[in-house]
């Protein structure tokens, strides 16, 4: 029994020592704040002609219709709207055009280096005009300081800035050291292949690029609980995606006549088991590991604490930030949620065959295979059948550390002073990925900033940007473009 109190007594101790350590390491660690506004100049009048460039592309409703049923006509009205706004580039580039997904060269000094390509989509998801859009979803309403309607945020905006950062440059003389190209394809909303066919056009032509840059992470507040600064978030890998079928099958009937075990009750008996215990496990991968780092001497105390400090609280972290954040939580983690349901047509009879669709999201450290099997074994438990409806595993993790990172963390940083700039592991998709066959650097930010509601509004109803925010993103890409060698 002394022997226990005495081990005991001495673990006791050695974790108060370990915690000096750490609340002495924190203490050490300079708590940095952003007090200073961005370094990016720009009139009012080039904000506003901005503004209306991209309120002239919200206005064409380029909605992504089913996979193989785009209508190309929505995207050829978009492209006029292009054609017009940005003649300079026009006039200078090299235009492929794969069914309407667009790839243009802008010829350097020096075609022998690898080139640069700024990307983004043309299409945007559907938005039903259903009395809960504050501006109509594609009217392009430019009020209250913001340009309103689908496609303003995703990702119109990150066109439109790309393009008139190019646009300028031209009207300047502009030559650029290396080829510059930029891309956007049709299809992106639906998992399409316009990038894809893009990128095997460059594969096949034997052109390698130097980075892409897509869509994906930009500078945003409240990144992290705690955390009150702006983050400019560089997505350097996103996870998979998939969509999974799970069907039971079963003998129907009349409802008066119900027996156990109908198709609905083992779904439902299904799906009440992966709610209450994720199946996937959690793990830092160092990427994340990293992003925590970079994030730490921005955050209030006891954040500060824990996430400067998982050499000591990696397993509380591992528990309790995902409680308090869904975010953080998809970054330890593959994540899944049950998004479709069907079953019989009518209330007064059982079905014989009812299905749950599952979105999962494959971490780096679990790929698609891995997750799918996991899924099977419980589904089998419940007598039900899996299919895999359409889905690839996480992408490649571009480095934090390569020349081409570390010269765009140089550009924001220039830009915007005492940001917080990390690297990013994105729960969502984008085509970026499709082009790791011709690049190392496949790097998923937009130098914008966005604003926790209109995060919230992504996908869903009154989607917008503010006309700052894009006046400040053209600027951003201008000196990103300019100063590349």
């Amino acid at each position: 029994m002394k022997i226990l109190l005495y081990a005991l007594l001495c673990i006791v101790a050695l974790f108060a020592v370990l915690l000096l350590i750490a609340v002495i390491r924190t203490l050490l660690i300079k708590n940095k704040k952003c007090d200073k506004k961005s370094a990016i100049e720009f009139t009012p009048e080039e904000e506003r002609l901005y503004a209306e460039k991209l309120s002239e592309m919200v206005k064409v409703p380029t909605v992504s219709a089913q996979p193989g049923e785009t209508d190309l006509k929505r995207f050829e009205d978009f492209q006029a709207v292009l054609r017009k706004n940005f003649p300079k580039i026009f006039e200078t580039a090299e235009v492929k055009d794969i069914d309407s997904n667009l790839l243009l060269k802008i010829k350097g000094k020096d075609s022998s280096k690898n080139g640069i390509l700024f990307m983004g989509h043309q299409d945007v998801v559907p938005a039903p005009d259903d009395g809960t859009w504050k501006y109509p979803p594609f009217s392009g309403e430019i009020a209250e300081g913001r340009v309103n309607g689908r496609g303003a945020m995703d990702c119109k905006s990150t066109l439109c800035a790309e393009w008139q950062a190019l646009e300028e440059l031209l009207g300047e003389g502009f030559v650029p050291e290396r080829d510059l190209y930029l891309a956007c394809s049709v299809n992106e909303e639906n998992s399409g292949d316009g990038a894809t066919r893009t990128a095997e056009w460059l594969k096949e032509n034997g052109i390698r690029l130097a980075f892409v840059m897509d869509e994906g992470g930009a500078v945003v507040n409240g990144f992290m609980p705690g955390m009150s600064t702006w983050v400019a978030a560089a997505g350097v890998v996103e996870k998979g995606t998939a969509h999974i079928k799970f069907t039971a099958k079963g003998k129907g009937g009349h409802s008066s006549t119900p027996v156990k075990g109908t198709p609905i009750a083992r779904l439902s008996a299904f799906v009440s088991e992966i709610e209450k215990k994720n199946p996937f496990r959690k793990e830092f991968i160092p990427i994340v590991t990293l992003m925590f780092s970079r994030l730490a001497p921005y955050l209030s105390f006891p954040f500060r604490l824990l996430l400067g400090n998982l050499w000591l609280f990696k397993p509380l972290v591992g528990f309790a930030v995902p409680l308090v954040s869904p975010m953080a939580n998809a970054f330890l983690r593959t994540t899944i949620v049950f998004t479709m349901s069907g079953g019989s047509q009518a209330p007064n009879v059982i079905p014989g065959e009812a299905y749950v669709v599952a979105n999962i999201r494959p971490s780096v450290q679990q790929n698609l295979e891995e997750c799918i099997e996991i899924l099977r074994k419980i589904a089998d438990k419940y007598d039900l059948e899996t299919e895999l409806v359409l889905g690839h595993s996480a992408s490649r993790i571009t480095d934090p550390d390569s020349d081409e990172m570390k010269y765009i963390e140089k550009c924001v940083n220039e830009c915007y002073p005492e940001y917080c700039f990390t690297p990013y592991y994105m729960a969502g998709g984008t085509d970026c990925r499709k082009y790791e066959s011709v690049s190392d650097n496949c790097i998923r930010f937009c130098p914008m900033k966005i604003y926790p509601d209109q995060m919230a509004a992504m996908h869903a109803s009154n989607e917008s940007i503010n006309t700052d925010a894009l006046a400040e993103g053209v600027k951003v890409y201008k000196h990103i473009m300019k100063n590349y060698k």
